[in-house]
């Protein structure tokens, strides 16, 4: 799976949402994520060749996702992706941790979902920064189609990931990102 996404920076949550739901946007989610990364014991994390993460979400929902490392395309990103759901967290990290993995970052935000036409839209809350909307579809074009249906033109949008934004965007710890 390909995915192709930019984020969106200091958002309106509240704006958003309404804007969203009067195009007819469908909610998906809203929850609470718990995420936990994962690597090979001892590799510099500036040089880790894949990203492992467990995503459990406040209802209970367990997700073990690999990620390849990203291309940037403009303010996209592009990343071969693996998602596969799992009935235990705990066991999983302890397998993980098993088979020489280590736990190297936790991260906890809020995150609502929602899927409009042939786009995912994720606006996303980390403690201690704005929110931001996370905007995937399926080319870098397409995700410039939604920031002008959405008349995000005048934000700042990254194709970078989460721990640029967070690190160096914001000045915060992504190592560790607690509510």
């Amino acid at each position: 799976m390909k995915e192709i996404e930019t984020k969106v920076l200091e958002v309106d949550k509240e704006k958003i949402k309404k804007t969203l739901k009067s195009l007819g946007a469908k909610e998906t989610q809203n929850t609470r994520l718990v995420v936990d990364w994962y690597g090979p014991k001892g590799v510099n994390i500036n040089k880790q060749p894949w990203y492992l993460r467990i995503r459990t979400t406040s209802d209970g929902k367990n997700e073990v996702s690999w990620k390849s490392l990203p291309k940037i395309t403009g303010n996209t990103r592009h990343s071969d992706e693996i998602n596969i759901y799992v009935d235990e967290a705990l066991l999983t990290k302890k397998l993980f941790e098993n088979i020489g993995l280590e736990n190297y970052a936790h991260q906890e935000k809020d995150r609502i979902s929602f899927v409009f036409k042939d786009w995912n839209f994720d606006l996303d809350h980390y403690p201690g920064m704005p929110a931001y909307l996370e905007i995937e579809g399926k080319s870098h074009e397409h995700v410039q189609e939604a920031i002008k249906l959405l008349n995000l033109e005048n934000h700042r949008s990254v194709g970078e990931g989460e721990r640029f934004l967070i690190e160096k965007e914001y000045g915060l710890n992504w190592s560790d990102m607690r509510f």
